[in-house]
């Protein structure tokens, strides 16, 4: 099991160690100050600009300025909480820092590129150094005293949990949001397959809404793609038959095309929406509450693939924690975490079960995570 985590903000003592850790996201940038034992000193978040996100450069600058921003917020505390020569001291050593930065997709951590990134639009990118050059530029006199690394998101979550959150030494931690992410820790050391481990979302499984098709895991399991899923194709329970409306949108009927590759025509089917179209977890939640059986459907098969997942997972690595970060736990642990753990006990066949454990750190992990990892670089 895990261990206790503690993300209260603290003052930094004289002579602790600190790191810098980003976190990357495709609209956020979060960023902490942490120190060795997971206590985060200082946080800050910005939007990425748009259109920033496949412009390596442009991203490597709105990562640098984040940088500086939470570095000189961080310097100012310090010198209002300390007192003469210790707050003094405290600020001119703060500059002098590891920066951790983590971006989603396949990465050589030990190169510091970024090989692709689908979230962020990123092909074969030098991130780390670009961040790097980009931080001599915005702060001159602070060139040569910060060194950046990078790392994939989901491994610098799993390194966090295992640390300070839900997780073991060796467990595997799963990211269920916009795709669908994984990482493997054994014996606190991220597995990292060349930069390709992880990339769960992209393997093509069943797909349950077109028999005899397939469609990649992120398509079918995601938040976004059960939203989608439950949007493209809401049926009113209480009507009988097939639905006559012909007027697409709120209360008309729906456009489904036939899946690409599949030889068939584009076929129309109309379904009777019963209000406006749905959107948001918080609407397929509700959905499901009211016994909207085209929610349900969506949600169990859903589940039924990050279930086959695990279970796959497990036998191959053995009993490790699974410790799941998603906002599908919102649902409730009777809603979600509960039947994925049933779903992934009937399909192991007499193995072990694994521990199926909702992540506790929350949205600061895999910042947190990177600049733990960075510390013990």
């Amino acid at each position: 099991m895990g261990h206790p985590a503690d993300l209260s903000e603290c003052s930094c003592s004289r002579g602790r160690t600190v790191a810098l850790g980003v976190d990357v996201g495709a609209d956020r940038i979060t960023a902490v100050l942490a120190d060795g034992r997971g206590h985060v000193i200082s946080s800050l978040e910005r939007p990425v600009p748009g259109g920033c996100g496949p412009d390596g450069l442009r991203l490597a600058e709105e990562i640098a300025g984040v940088i500086d921003a939470l570095r000189a917020s961080t310097a100012d505390e310090l010198l209002g909480q300390g007192s003469g020569g210790e707050a003094e001291d405290s600020a001119q050593a703060l500059p002098a820092l590891v920066v951790g930065v983590c971006v989603p997709g396949v990465v050589d951590e030990n190169e510091g590129w970024v090989r692709h990134s689908d979230a962020l639009g990123l092909q074969d990118v030098a991130l780390a150094s670009l961040v790097s050059r980009s931080l001599a530029t915005e702060s001159a006199e602070s060139a040569g005293s910060v060194k950046v690394v990078l790392y994939q998101e989901a491994r610098c979550g799993a390194w966090a949990e295992s640390r300070w959150g839900a997780g073991g030494e060796s467990c595997l931690y799963l990211t269920v949001g916009a795709g669908i992410s994984c990482a493997v820790l054994l014996d606190g050391v991220p597995v990292l397959g060349g930069g390709w481990a992880g990339q769960v979302g992209r393997v093509l499984v069943s797909d349950p809404d077109w028999s005899g098709e397939r469609a990649r895991l992120e398509d079918v399991a995601s938040v976004d793609a059960m939203v989608g899923r439950y949007t493209a194709g809401i049926v009113d329970d209480s009507v009988d038959g097939p639905a006559d409306d012909s007027v697409d949108g709120p209360g008309g009927a729906a456009s489904i095309a036939s899946p690409a590759g599949s030889g068939e025509s584009d076929v129309v089917v109309s379904v009777r929406r019963t209000g406006p179209v749905a959107s948001g977890l918080d609407a397929l939640l509700s959905a499901m509450r009211s016994g909207d059986r085209e929610a349900r459907r969506v949600w169990d098969t859903g589940l039924d693939a990050l279930a086959d997942l695990i279970a796959r997972g497990v036998g191959l690595l053995g009993p490790l924690d699974v410790v799941v970060g998603s906002e599908l736990t919102r649902a409730g642990e009777a809603v979600f975490l509960e039947p994925l753990r049933l779903r992934v006990a009937d399909l192991m066949a007499g193995l072990p079960v694994p521990s199926l454990l909702p992540a506790r750190l929350g949205k600061p992990a895999s910042a947190l995570g990177a600049a733990g990892r960075a510390l013990n670089g």
